[in-house]
């Protein structure tokens, strides 16, 4: 048995567009003009999203602003949002073999609904960004709880393989998120998939 962790917007949900929109709207309401385009908002999550906007000038008060506020306009479009294809059942067979964890940038209660609503229930908690914005710390806090077994973070960003071997979890990119694969691999993952049959077939084994 292994302790698994996913990311969640890229890996489990295809939510770029609507991300972008909203939080490109978010940041905007509150002062934020550093967004122009898409790629303004991808390149967050080169690393940890948080520090990140505050390495460009955005204080973490504002950020808890847009958090909310995008969190308000999230909500109004969670019923357009999909999973990708095969990942629910991905999912399923991952957890029957071990304790799986979503650990995101996003918001736990958004996560749950979508989650809940696509009849996806097999993880022990969700941990979003209002309980704490480093997923570093959220990753090191899931472990502490399952001591002495292998632990792996799954996630589409070059800041998810960064921040998920700073924790001492393994790492798994997926091709089909936020990240090309080109940008992942900077973050130097342990592993690299391209389904979710692949996914789930790579940790089934372990």
């Amino acid at each position: 048995m292994a302790l698994v962790m996913f990311d969640y917007d890229g890996v489990i949900v295809d939510s770029l567009d609507v991300f972008i929109s909203r939080f490109s709207q978010a940041c905007l309401e509150n002062g934020f003009q550093g967004i122009n385009e898409p790629k303004d908002v991808i390149s967050f999550f080169e690393g940890n999203v948080y520090e990140t906007m505050i390495s460009r000038g955005i204080t973490e008060s504002t950020i808890d602003k847009i958090l909310q506020r995008y969190e308000l306009l999230q909500n109004e479009q969670l019923t357009h949002l999909e999973l990708f294809n095969g990942i629910g059942e991905a999912l399923n067979k991952i957890a029957e073999k071990h304790h799986v964890y979503v650990i995101t940038s996003n918001l736990s209660d958004a996560t749950k609904q979508i989650l809940n609503s696509n009849g996806i229930d097999c993880f022990k908690d969700v941990i979003g960004a209002e309980k704490e914005k480093s997923k570093i710390k959220k990753i090191l806090s899931v472990i502490s709880v399952h001591p002495g077994i292998p632990a792996y973070y799954v996630g589409d960003t070059k800041g998810d393989m960064l921040e998920g071997k700073h924790a001492g979890a393994k790492t798994i990119g997926v091709t089909w998120g936020w990240h090309t694969p080109e940008k992942i691999n900077e973050g130097n993952p342990d592993f690299l998939v391209n389904s979710p049959e692949e996914l789930a077939d790579l940790l089934v084994r372990v």
